[in-house]
């Protein structure tokens, strides 16, 4: 499981194409990253399979594989 501390500590690594992030005002949604781009993210939830865009000042890294999940819990 992670803990506030490991959060704290990813926000300083840069975002990639395929991490797993959450946005700052919606901390209980996960996203993958599609595209990172010029400042922006192209994001999609892993609960509805929307696409969104965001600045990359509201994404925050909390894994690296979209795709492995079991490891968070």
């Amino acid at each position: 499981m992670l803990e506030a501390s490991d959060t704290g500590a990813l926000r300083h690594v840069p975002i990639r194409d395929g991490d797993l992030v959450c946005l700052s005002g919606e901390p209980t949604e996960l996203y993958s990253v599609i595209l990172v781009r010029e400042g922006r993210c192209w994001l999609r939830n892993l609960q509805t399979e929307m696409d969104t865009l965001a600045g990359l000042d509201l994404v925050r890294r909390i894994g690296r594989e979209a795709g492995d999940l079991n490891s968070f819990g």
